[in-house]
């Protein structure tokens, strides 16, 4: 007779809203079910309000990724007032966004992800003496600079919006609070000083070095004469922890585009599938079947927010937003994969997106985003008289969408105003995506679906689904808007 295994596991290490319940059948999981816990109910929150409260009131969605709650935000005020903000503001505010998310990307790698490699579950693996070196949760070395090197780079948005975080500096048309010369010239010294310890602490590498790597053969190569890199230990850990072959789905990646630019964006929007198809905004709804909500399958714009506890079969207070009518995931990797990176085309090829191809994605964006702000700041720098504001024409009646990405991937507003006040307000984070509960066809979101067939060595601490679900970065406070059931409730051990 089969054995067969029912558990519910809290995996937050940040905030702990999210359990996933999985079945195991003789050591491999049969079923997965991602739950959101907590209604909190923002949209709801957002209605009968004048459109500016949304400014003050969508940062606290989230204390992690804000600036990217306001940046959406705003970006949707001026696509419903049909306003374009000066290029001046623009380079501004993706300076803002690139500081805040690589100080998550930074922080998530170290203190989040490999914080489990040093878990006594690999005492007897020869990376473990390293892997506590560095990672151990407080004492390891790393984790305590890299502490210090991110409080750094958060400062950046405190010289340009004051604060950080929960800053409402950003306002349609533009910014409303001006960073001066001095300010600017520190925020370029904090880009210099962020790169040197990501280069010393990290990398043990020149960036410019390292981005001339653009194949898997070249990163072994560099892998196996850099070895106190932290890429080469994470990629030797991935080796010996089977991190190449699991976690891995049939999703295409969602982009939104992201860091503005007077062309476009420097990443560009669409959906990616082995290449990038445009992006369609009208084919994104959130389907409710399995999720705590009144409803049907809608377009955000007309997105319903009504709790439902008893709901039968609903599982999750996340919603299941599909494009296209597909599961699609989103984050870090398929940033690179719309650039075309070369080296995230040739590991996606080979081996998919499996724990390691998506981590190592999360570990390498800071080296594009260091040079990518280095080139905004030196573009302010010679452009310090030029506006950054521009007043709207306020509409009373009409409609908006702001998308960006957040350091978790594709994160969307929704807004319609009616006689000047919030009429409906809808907002679909990166792990809204990314942990979705299943749909009206039964398709699993996409880390369930990371999930179906991952063999567990040990029931009783099954740290490789932690191993696949931290590598989509969760962040259930942005997601989520009473549990109780007769399965078994274990803490997945650190």
């Amino acid at each position: 007779m089969a054995k067969v295994v029912e558990l519910r596991i809290p995996i937050n290490r940040v905030e702990g809203d999210l359990d996933i319940k999985i079945t195991i059948k003789d050591g491999v999981i049969v079923d997965a079910k991602s739950i959101g816990t907590l209604y909190r109910g923002f949209e709801n929150i957002l209605k009968g309000r004048v459109p500016m409260d949304a400014l003050v009131i969508t940062p606290r969605v989230c204390g992690i990724c804000s600036i990217s709650h306001l940046l959406a935000s705003v970006k949707a005020l001026e696509n419903a007032y049909g306003i374009t903000p000066p290029i001046q503001a623009t380079r501004l505010r993706n300076l803002s966004i690139m500081a805040e998310n690589t100080q998550s990307d930074i922080r998530q790698v170290f203190l989040m992800f490999m914080a489990d490699f040093s878990s006594e579950y690999y005492k007897d693996y020869d990376f473990h003496e390293i892997a506590k070196k560095y990672y151990e949760p407080i004492h390891g070395k790393l984790a305590k600079s890299l502490l210090m090197a991110t409080k750094d780079i958060l400062k950046i948005i405190a010289y340009i919006g004051g604060q950080w975080p929960h800053t409402s500096h950003m306002v349609p048309g533009g910014l409303s609070v001006i960073a001066d010369d001095l300010e600017v010239l520190k925020i370029k010294y904090l880009i210099q000083s962020f790169k040197k310890w990501y280069e010393t602490e990290v990398l043990k590498y020149k960036i410019e070095d390292f981005s001339k790597i653009d194949s898997y053969d070249k990163l072994e190569e560099f892998v196996n004469n850099n070895e106190n890199s932290h890429i080469s230990i994470f990629t030797n850990i991935a080796k010996q922890t089977n991190l190449f072959e699991i976690g891995k789905t049939s999703c295409g990646f969602i982009n939104y585009g992201s860091i503005d630019n007077e062309d476009g964006s420097y990443i560009p929007s669409g959906y990616y599938d082995n290449k990038l198809h445009p992006l369609d905004i009208s084919s994104i709804t959130e389907d409710v079947t399995y999720s705590w909500f009144e409803g049907e399958t809608l377009n955000p714009f007309d997105g319903i927010t009504k709790p439902n506890v008893k709901k039968e079969h609903a599982y999750s207070f996340s919603k299941a937003p599909r494009y296209q009518e597909k599961v699609v995931q989103t984050g870090a990797l398929g940033e690179e994969l719309a650039i075309e990176n070369k080296l995230f085309v040739d590991l996606y090829n080979k081996f998919g997106d499996c724990v390691y191809v998506r981590e190592l994605a999360r570990m390498l964006r800071p080296l594009r985003y260091i040079n990518l702000m280095q080139k905004e700041v030196n573009d302010i720098l010679s452009n310090l008289e030029s506006p950054i504001y521009v007043k709207p024409t306020i509409r009373q009646n009409t409609q908006g969408y702001g998308l960006t990405h957040a350091s978790r991937g594709a994160l969307g507003h929704w807004i319609k105003i009616k006689n000047g006040k919030i009429d409906n307000y809808q907002i679909i984070s990166p792990t809204t995506w990314n942990g979705s509960p299943k749909d009206s066809k039964d398709n699993f979101g996409a880390w369930e679906e990371a999930l179906i067939g991952l063999k567990i060595k040990d029931t009783s601490n099954p740290i490789e689904m932690g191993h696949v679900i931290r590598s989509f970065d969760p962040c259930l406070v942005c997601t989520v808007h009473f549990i109780g059931d007769e399965t078994k409730t274990i803490t997945l051990k650190a």
